[in-house]
């Protein structure tokens, strides 16, 4: 249980730091969310290493710093896709990051149970749905090639993202290591290449609403990390992976953005989906 509410903790804030980052990267560069984001997020997770002085293993430290650089790229998919306006297409595509965990959990065997699988199966094909925008995605268009590229690059870093933290996260004590490390390689790389393509600029008035995203950002890690460390691996990403649902509700009631059928029916497969892996 501890597992199942920790993912869906993840899944909220997720979902919620990249309907306002997204909002965040049509007025300012993806570089510039996203470093002032981390930047937050690392000062946040530091403090928290400071009071609390967890016992430091190198391997969570290399795990942290590798799930760091992943997330960076995903995120700077992410973000400049939602900035395209093709939003669910990115939004759609980036949930399937879940699937590279799950392979990965039945490859050593950390097999869920039969009815988890059925939920796993049901959530994400509920969270594709549910993603799908009104007018439907031509994946044929050319138009559509960017924002495509652009959602399978975010799919592939944060499928990454969770099986590193997973990895290092053994303990409470090692998720909290961790974290901070995964902000502080997040930091480095998303400053580095922000100066390298003069994508930084000064925030302004607009500095403290890109911090509040970096807090919500670090909650949602925080909640992944927990989860992982108390449960499957493959549970874990899926239920973190609905973030798509909290960003569309969001969207409807911010942007006034349409539920179609399609969409209800994709919200009611996560429901279900959800519901069975809490009761296997």
């Amino acid at each position: 249980m501890p597992t199942i509410l920790f993912g869906l903790a993840a899944a909220l804030t997720w979902g919620t730091s990249d309907f306002l980052g997204g909002r965040f990267t049509r007025k300012y560069p993806a570089f510039t969310v996203l470093l002032v984001s981390h930047t937050t997020g690392f000062l946040l997770v530091l403090l928290l290493v400071l009071i609390v002085r967890p016992e430091v293993h190198a391997e969570a430290v290399r795990w942290g710093l590798a799930a760091g650089l992943i997330t960076s790229f995903g995120g700077l998919a992410l973000y400049q896709g939602l900035a395209t306006g093709d939003a669910g297409v990115v939004a759609t595509l980036s949930g399937c990051g879940a699937v590279v965990p799950v392979i990965v959990a039945f490859a050593i065997g950390e097999t869920p149970t039969t009815l988890q699988t059925t939920g796993i199966a049901l959530a994400l094909l509920g969270g594709v749905l549910a993603s799908v925008p009104a007018s439907g995605v031509h994946f044929a268009s050319a138009s559509h090639l960017k924002p495509v590229l652009l959602g399978l690059a975010a799919a592939a870093g944060f499928g990454l993202f969770f099986v590193l933290v997973d990895r290092g996260s053994k303990t409470d004590a090692d998720a909290l290591v961790v974290l901070v490390m995964a902000r502080a390689g997040a930091v480095v790389f998303v400053g580095m290449a922000g100066l390298a393509a003069r994508g930084l600029r000064w925030p302004g008035k607009d500095l403290p609403r890109l911090g509040a995203v970096g807090v919500i950002d670090i909650s949602a890690n925080g909640s992944f990390a927990l989860a992982t460390a108390r449960g499957n691996v493959a549970v874990a990403s899926v239920l973190a992976s609905l973030y798509p649902l909290q960003t569309l509700v969001l969207s409807r009631f911010f942007h006034a953005e349409r539920f179609t059928w399609v969409r209800l029916a994709g919200v009611a497969l996560a429901l279900a989906g959800v519901a069975a892996i809490s009761a296997g």
